[in-house]
């Protein structure tokens, strides 16, 4: 959505954005946080720092931050690149296939991804015959995915750009948001917006971290200032109802932690059925573990208080044996975790992370470095915490010679442990 007209950086939220009630219950404080993918320069000044708290909304049960960040600061110059993991690219590969099946492998397919990032989905896409194009903020990302062969339009989704994707391809077959929903302030107006440009048969995917799965893995470095909202599937049906939308279908995926796809469409749409089963599945389970209520967010961060402490004592114990430490995957989540956990220098020495453009920064708050994978060549650690644990798998392959030298990975969540 657009950024705000406020000269502050950030405000604060007050209603829910699903259902408007003022009644909300705060539930995780990790105090004032710096922004993840603020990565800093050497010699560059110190880091904003902003409150990051959780509330719950006892009226729909949805889960939001308090403060909301000018998304112009956080996205118009935008360092994640999609395309860095091959998990994720086979990921939306597997997404384009099974879309065309839902149109009985017709051609031509009219495509539009939203927050498209340096085009990596769409790339996928187009392989299986997709007419595509994107729409991101990111002007450095937009350019990035040009030259991929990937129509892009440079700016936050809303109604103009529904506008210019129309003039340029038509209504949409299909409009995918994968991981960016949850970094929406305004889900009504961003809903609105999709209405215009989809074709009455359209079918509109959104993927997102399931809020049930962060609270069963203890996930709470996944909080950070550019995810807004913490998604069941009960406000979300509210959600979708009071813009004439309705959920068609959804899966559970293990991409990110434990993700969901849901395909929505407009009610009007009857060419698919809705799968009224497994939408009841979805809300049978978050019933069944209280996720409706106020319970188990409150022992969110008492579990998270434990992991902590259990990694502080752990890299206490470590360091007095001189053994060397490093991390691996400078990304948005890692950056909460070292920040929550309070590491610093004395703790990690640097962290690798494969995207050349993180490369010789930063990383906010912290300050620890970010370098090339030849490091853990070079420097040898005894041990790698690895941040994106929802990579640890791809992580660890790239570096078997790391292991054959005695080299140990840590993997703090949903529990500690050493591989």
């Amino acid at each position: 959505m657009p950024p705000s007209e406020s000269m502050e950086p950030w405000r604060v939220k007050k209603n829910c954005r699903v259902c408007d009630s003022s009644h909300l219950i705060k539930y995780f404080d990790f105090g004032k946080m710096p922004l993840v993918d603020s990565f800093i320069g050497a010699g560059e000044p110190g880091d904003l720092r902003i409150p990051l708290e959780v509330m719950f909304c006892p009226a729909c049960a949805h889960s939001q931050l308090s403060a909301v960040v000018d998304p112009k600061v956080l996205f118009s110059d935008y360092l994640y690149h999609s395309s860095v993991s091959r998990t994720f690219s086979r990921h939306c590969n597997s997404m384009a296939r099974d879309l065309k099946k839902l149109f009985s492998g017709r051609n031509n397919l009219k495509c539009l991804d939203i927050a498209s990032n340096d085009g990596c989905l769409l790339i996928e896409f187009q392989k299986e015959g997709y007419q595509v194009i994107g729409v991101d903020p990111a002007e450095n990302l937009c350019r990035l995915a040009e030259e991929n062969g990937v129509p892009s339009i440079a700016a936050f989704w809303g109604m103009d750009a529904a506008k210019k994707v129309v003039q340029r391809l038509g209504k949409l077959d299909v409009i995918t948001a994968t991981n960016v929903f949850a970094h929406v302030d305004d889900l009504h107006g961003f809903l609105e917006a999709v209405y215009a440009a989809l074709d009455d048969e359209g079918i509109l995917v959104i993927e997102f971290p399931y809020m049930r799965n962060l609270i069963k893995y203890n996930e709470f470095d996944t909080i950070y200032h550019e995810h807004l909202s913490y998604f069941l599937i009960k406000p979300l049906l509210t959600l979708f109802h009071q813009q004439g939308m309705k959920l068609m279908n959804l899966a559970e995926f293990d991409i990110h932690g434990g993700s969901v796809r849901v395909f929505v469409s407009k009610e009007s749409n009857k060419k698919i059925p809705v799968n009224e089963k497994a939408i009841q599945h979805f809300l049978e389970l978050e019933q069944k573990e209280g996720l409706h209520t106020l319970a188990p967010y409150v022992n969110l961060q008492k579990n998270a208080q434990k992991i902590r402490e259990a990694l502080r004592e752990r890299l206490r114990e470590l360091r007095a044996l001189g053994k060397k430490i490093a991390a691996y995957g400078a990304s948005a989540k890692g950056n909460t975790f070292i920040n929550y956990c309070r590491l610093d220098l004395n703790d990690i020495g640097f962290i690798i992370d494969d995207t050349p453009h993180k490369q010789g920064k930063l990383y906010a708050g912290t300050h620890i470095p970010v370098v090339p994978q030849a490091w853990l060549r070079q420097e040898k650690p005894d041990y790698v915490l690895i941040l994106a644990w929802n990579f640890a798998s791809e992580i660890i392959s790239k570096s078997p010679e790391y292991q054959t030298q005695g080299g140990k990975y840590i993997i703090a969540i949903p529990e500690l442990k050493i591989i």
